[in-house]
């Protein structure tokens, strides 16, 4: 799940979270896997993995 941004030019971008995450709190979209990991391994910039249901673990990406 991709949950967006806390506004616009955010400095943390939007966060990842795992499609079985209980603490999303805005607006979320669903997204692949593939995408996720696309997100996860692209530009911190725009995209981060929550701290808590640990996306990028589960996606293996090697944190």
């Amino acid at each position: 799940m991709e949950e967006k941004q806390l506004q616009a030019g955010h400095p943390l971008g939007a966060t990842v979270h795992r499609a079985d995450c209980t603490v999303i709190q805005r607006d979320a979209s669903p997204i692949s896997a593939d995408d996720g990991r696309q997100a996860l391994t692209g530009d911190g910039k725009f995209f981060h993995a929550w701290e808590f249901c640990r996306p990028d673990a589960h996606l293996g990406i090697p944190g």
